[in-house]
């Protein structure tokens, strides 16, 4: 079994939860992993390649519960997949739990919805819109800061299990205002990671990863940084390890640090070839790729 993936490795080659991969298993019969002695998951290609298939299809609207007819031909595609299903519904349902203030109803809502889709997805299906929804009218800016305060407690306590092992390299997430894009971010990348609550002066970042041999720094910007912050942030011509910034708003950043591009996905593949221009060229620091936000 030497060329078979562990959950984790299939997880992080297809951007699917462990905890997602076990539900289309055990519930829906979509995943058949092999087993080591031990009862240990491993997943070949043919199977990662399932994996792959289901997250097609979901991605396209269709419920995990019609995947397998679809994936055994039994169901003919779908011309036109609706993809409001079940997020429609879902956003109604935490809407109404935000309105009476049921705290404990929106998190079971929402951990309903990871045991059978990405991270990812439950954000830009869920997550994403109900906070554009809620950001239109003052009247709802408490349902607002109810929400984000949610999902800023929930991601957070996710994202201390992304913390990479001794030897593994491991992109530390710095926010440069609101804390929250730099966890969702992290939902979506589901790698090795630490993510920082605010953001840290450069002489302070230095020291806590002066012992870190394998590391990153990616910067996410909730909103452009002050002359002050920028001298803060990036106070030195050159940096010990690749370093990125990524977000709404940001300003031309020094030659040092990577500007990524695109949407959260977009950012992962960005930050996998910098891991991967690491290891092989053994660069200390990456020249802007002049990208625009």
């Amino acid at each position: 079994m030497s060329d078979a993936l562990t959950i984790q490795q299939a997880s992080e080659q297809c951007g699917v939860n462990p905890v997602t991969l076990r539900a289309w298993e055990r519930r829906y019969g979509l995943l058949k992993p092999e087993r080591t002695a031990k009862g240990h998951r491993r997943y070949r290609s043919a199977e990662v390649e399932q994996i792959r298939r289901i997250v097609h299809w979901v991605e396209k609207g269709v419920p995990i519960s019609q995947v397998a007819s679809l994936l055994s031909g039994e169901q003919e595609p779908p011309l036109a997949a609706d993809n409001s299903m079940p997020w429609t519904q879902a956003r109604q349902d935490a809407l109404q739990a935000l309105e009476a203030m049921n705290v404990r109803r929106l998190e079971q809502l929402i951990n309903r919805l990871l045991a059978d889709y990405s991270h990812g997805q439950v954000i830009r299906e869920l997550t994403d819109p109900l906070r554009e929804q809620l950001a239109v009218s003052a009247s709802l800016s408490a349902h607002l800061a109810l929400l984000e305060a949610v999902l800023t407690q929930k991601w957070a306590a996710r994202a201390l299990s992304l913390s990479p092992r001794r030897r593994e390299f491991g992109w530390l997430l710095v926010p440069v205002g609101d804390a929250l894009p730099a966890l969702e971010l992290a939902m979506v990348l589901q790698r090795p990671l630490w993510c920082l609550q605010r953001g840290v002066d450069m002489d302070a970042l230095t020291a806590l990863l002066a012992d870190r041999q394998r590391c990153g720094v990616l910067w996410v910007m909730d909103h452009r940084p002050s002359a002050s912050q920028r001298q803060r942030f990036w106070s030195q011509r050159s940096l010990p390890w690749p370093a990125a910034c990524w977000g709404r708003v940001v300003d031309t950043p020094p030659a040092t640090v990577t500007r990524l591009t695109g949407d959260r996905q977009a950012v992962t593949e960005q930050l996998l070839a910098l891991e991967a221009m690491d290891r092989t060229a053994g660069v200390t620091t990456v020249e802007d790729n002049g990208g625009t936000p």
